[in-house]
């Protein structure tokens, strides 16, 4: 089965929880990691903000390529899932943009299921 992850997912195992905790989350994205695991390119937006804040712009990209190199792969906004994310913003107006382009990967069908750190999904 095919993971797309949100930011929050990657903001947690760094920044959040107790170290043991930490662990979990980390356990996790390594099962994820030996399957197949997504990530829009709208959350590494996110995570260079999020993160950059905390440990440097460039150690937060430094991050993401390691993540790339472990076998996530990054997934543009193209055409199909442009539109399918403004259809679904015009049916849930309280949805934030970047959660609405995760989703958009999940109702193609290109993911099974959203990966955060509070549980697996499908939106």
């Amino acid at each position: 089965m095919t993971a797309i992850a949100d930011t929050r997912l990657l903001f947690a195992i760094e920044f959040l929880y107790s170290p043991q905790a930490k662990q979990l989350l980390k356990d996790l994205l390594e099962r994820e990691l030996r399957g197949r695991l997504l990530v829009p390119t709208v959350v590494l937006v996110e995570f260079v903000e999020i993160a950059g804040t905390r440990i440097g712009q460039e150690a937060a990209k430094n991050r993401i390529q390691l993540l790339k190199e472990r076998g996530m792969e990054v997934m543009p906004l193209d055409e199909e899932h442009a539109l399918m994310t403004g259809s679904l913003l015009l049916s849930n107006r309280k949805v934030p943009l970047a959660d609405a382009i995760i989703a958009s990967y999940v109702k193609s069908g290109e993911a099974d299921y959203v990966l955060t750190d509070y549980h697996r999904s499908k939106p």
